[in-house]
This record gives structure tokens, C-alpha cells and sequence, in this order.
């Protein structure tokens, strides 16, 4: 009987940890898909101008089996609402003449309170292709002294 219950609460553990990742996922995706539709509408005949904001999230090889994927998600998600509250029917032309303004704005902050542990987050590259905005980031542990 215990030996059964035992293996009922890991594989009911197990399914809630996937279903867990898998609605972050979706929670971004559905955020992002619902600001891009709100810029394409606003943009739609304005090519000079930021449509869509795209944070990408480098992890390295040695990190990988360590990366979890509801931190990432989180934060993902965070960097995705400062960025894109501040660039999203920005002109192209200002972001290109200026980068280094919306790479300040996420380049070493302190993501806070990320499931309990407090993340901070580097910038790897910057582009601007087209009306896309991608932003390529890497994320660790804050320890603070």
C-alpha cells in the first residue's frame, strides 16, 4: 500500500513538473503573440518602426542539463516586459543609432525573487533585422556579498 502510494505521488510529481514547464512556455508565447498582434495592427503600413521584440536565451553546453526551464521562462518573460515596453513603435533608425541605450536597460540587472533565488543577466548581442528586435542574453545566479 505504501510502496503504491509511494509511486502514485512521483509519477503525479513528475506530470505536474512537465504541465509546470509547459504553461510558462505558453504564458510567454501567448504574451508575446498578443503584443505582436497589438504592434502589427498599430505598425502594419510603417515599416520603420520596431513590430516585434524577441529575447533569446543562451545557455551553455556545460549548463545545459543544470538549466531550469521555469527559471528560464521567468525570466524570458521579464526581460521580454522591460524591453518591450520601451521599444515596441520605437524607429529603427534610433535603435540602430543608439544600442547601447536598450542594452543598458537589461546588461546587469538583478531579476529578483525568480523562484526564491535572484538571477542576473548579461547581454550577448543585439540585433535588428527587418521591424524584429532580438535580443540575445545569458542569465546566472546572483550571489550577493
Amino acid at each position: 500500500m505504501i510502496i503504491g502510494a509511494a509511486v502514485f505521488m512521483s509519477v503525479y510529481q513528475n506530470n505536474m513538473s512537465i504541465l509546470l514547464q509547459r504553461n510558462g512556455a505558453l504564458k510567454n508565447q501567448v504574451e508575446k503573440l498578443k503584443d505582436s498582434e497589438k504592434n502589427f495592427e498599430k505598425f502594419k503600413n510603417k515599416q520603420q518602426y520596431i513590430g516585434k521584440v524577441d529575447i533569446i536565451v543562451e545557455v551553455n553546453q556545460s549548463d545545459a542539463d543544470k538549466t531550469d526551464i521555469n527559471v528560464l521562462n521567468e525570466i524570458k518573460s521579464q526581460v521580454y516586459k522591460d524591453v518591450s515596453k520601451h521599444l515596441s513603435g520605437k524607429l529603427i533608425t534610433a535603435v540602430r543609432d543608439n544600442p547601447e541605450v536598450y542594452i543598458d536597460m537589461v546588461e546587469q540587472k538583478v531579476y529578483r525573487n525568480i523562484f526564491d533565488k535572484n538571477y542576473i543577466v548579461s547581454v550577448k548581442r543585439m540585433m535588428v533585422f527587418q521591424t524584429d528586435f532580438l535580443l540575445y542574453i545569458s542569465y546566472r545566479e546572483y550571489h550577493q556579498n
